[in-house]
Parts: structure tokens; C-alpha cells; sequence
């Protein structure tokens, strides 16, 4: 079994509580719509190909789980941890170093064109870096991935801004850690990002 795990930090697509910057030209019941729909698609494109990788489900909020379990059944999943997306993702990555992985790779579900491609070039790249990151267009990232974890990576982190990833390669460069950049991805935040991918 491969020692190579993956996971997928996934939000419940209740409206009002998901994609709020789109919902503000939407409207909520679409903004969660859309949501619902990117999720799934991204799920499916990110389907371990011949035991490549393990998939988790790191979902929000807790008490959806019955919820979660019925819109994506025979998915690995593990409930999200933390006050903020940083102390989220360090802990998605501590669980999955802690259950046994050599390489730990987690993203979202905001990039419509993450695949599995992705995924098993960010592992290959951990064979040589210490981290791997793919760099979002909106300035932050969709992808960070390790052998071990790296807590000043996810502090004093300006989130949802477009700093977000110069500020981690910044870290990475003071620490003296190696690090591979990915393809440049975009995400879906906005309703121009929405025009930009329905072209």
C-alpha cells in the first residue's frame, strides 16, 4: 500500500455559508450550488489512479457528517480541526504524517482543474524537496504538501489575501527547507473567475 496520502479540506454547500464572494453577485442558493457542483468535480478528478495514493476527507462543519457521508459515500473522512484555515491545514497534515504517511499532499476543492495528474506530481516532487506548492492566480496557493511537519508554515499568515503564497515562500526560504513549485492553477472565488472558466 502506498505510503503517499492525500487530503481534501471540503466544506458542506450550505447556502450563505460557502463561497460568499460569489454569492454577492449570485446569490447564496447558487453560490452553494456551484459549490456543491466544483466539489464533485474535483472529487472525481482527483480519484487515486492504481493505488498511486490514499484519499482523506478533511469536511466542515463537524455535524454534517451524516450529510457528508450520503453526498460522497466511500470516502475516507476525517472531520477539520482548528480556529483558521492555517491551523486547519497544519493539522490535516499532522494527522495524515501521524497515521503513517511518508508524503502528506493537501488541497481544497476550489481549483477546477486539479487532478490527479497534480497530485502524483506533488509526490514525485517530495522525493527530492522538503515541500512541495502550488501556486494559486489569485496569489495564494491550491496545494502544500511534506514528509514533515512545518507548523511556520500555516502562523502569521495574512489568509485569503494575495500574499498568501510570497509569504510561504518566504518562510521556506529563510528555513533553509527545499521546496518545488507547481503549475500555476486558478481557483473559483469570484463571478469573473466563474467567466473565466465557463469560456
Amino acid at each position: 500500500m502506498s505510503r503517499n496520502f492525500y487530503g481534501i479540506m471540503i466544506k458542506y454547500p450550505e447556502p450563505g455559508r460557502v463561497k460568499t464572494r460569489l454569492a454577492t453577485d449570485l446569490g447564496p442558493e447558487k453560490a452553494a450550488l456551484i459549490c456543491k457542483q466544483l466539489t464533485e468535480r474535483v472529487i472525481r478528478q482527483t480519484i487515486p489512479p492504481a493505488g498511486e495514493y490514499s484519499r482523506f476527507v478533511f469536511y466542515d462543519p463537524p455535524e454534517r457528517s451524516p450529510d457528508f457521508a450520503a453526498w460522497l459515500p466511500g470516502e475516507n473522512f476525517r472531520v477539520q480541526k482548528g480556529c483558521d484555515v492555517g491551523e486547519r491545514m497544519d493539522n490535516a497534515i499532522r494527522y495524515l504524517l501521524e497515521s503513517g504517511a511518508e508524503k502528506a499532499v493537501i488541497t481544497g476543492v476550489d481549483i477546477p482543474d486539479l487532478s490527479s495528474g497534480i497530485i502524483i506530481q506533488a509526490f514525485e516532487m517530495l522525493a527530492s524537496a522538503d515541500v512541495a506548492v502550488g501556486p494559486a492566480c489569485d496569489g495564494g496557493y491550491y496545494l502544500i504538501g511534506m514528509k514533515s511537519p512545518m507548523p511556520e508554515l500555516f502562523c502569521d499568515i495574512h489568509w485569503s489575501t494575495r500574499d498568501v503564497f510570497a509569504e510561504t515562500v518566504s518562510i521556506l526560504r529563510h528555513s533553509g527547507r527545499s521546496f518545488g513549485v507547481l503549475p500555476l492553477l486558478s481557483d473559483l472565488d469570484t463571478i469573473e473567475d466563474l467567466a473565466h472558466i465557463i469560456k
